[in-house]
């Protein structure tokens, strides 16, 4: 196993982004840092058109690590994960059944997962109940931090301290 140091937040936040349109992340192993490559450059550099010049100035920053990272010959760097809508329905399903407690709020929460956008209904249900929505948003939170952990030990990483 490798030792790093690993910013769990960021790498949190890199997985759950919804739409990888935008960019790809990538965990550097020996750093540990998260690294986020806008799309716009993956592209240039895969025609080949990669060139500092036609960017604008915040993507330009991003040129020289998407050479860096396009040239790893030793998998330094590791392209992160996605948390798809299955995971999210999935950790959706497992807090219905195990944490509500309010059969009446189980049973609203349950038939929402089964309609169309499942997701935006579910969360739709619990904003107007405070003390449900932060208890759904640390279990959601959990639920993530766990899945980064899973998926770093898969890579033979472990965390060299936790925050």
């Amino acid at each position: 196993m490798n030792l790093v140091e690993i910013n769990m937040e960021a790498l949190i936040e890199a997985i759950s982004l919804e739409d990888d349109n935008l960019g790809k992340s990538f965990l550097d192993t020996y750093t540990g840092e998260v690294i986020y490559i806008p799309t716009e450059v993956s592209l240039a550099l895969k025609n080949g058109t990669l060139n500092e010049d036609i960017f604008d100035d915040w993507l330009q920053e991003f040129v020289s690590v998407a050479i860096l990272i396009s040239e790893d010959e030793s998998n330094r760097y590791l392209s992160t994960p996605l948390i798809d809508e299955d995971f999210y329905i999935s950790t959706m399903k497992e807090y219905v059944n195990s944490i509500v407690s309010n059969s009446d709020l189980k049973l609203e929460l349950h038939k929402a997962l089964y309609r169309e956008e499942p997701i935006k209904n579910f969360k739709h249900i619990l904003m107007g109940k405070q003390n449900e929505i932060d208890e759904w948003y640390s279990y959601e939170d959990n639920c993530m931090d766990q899945f980064a952990r899973t998926w770093l030990k898969s890579n033979n990483i472990e965390l060299k301290y936790l925050n």
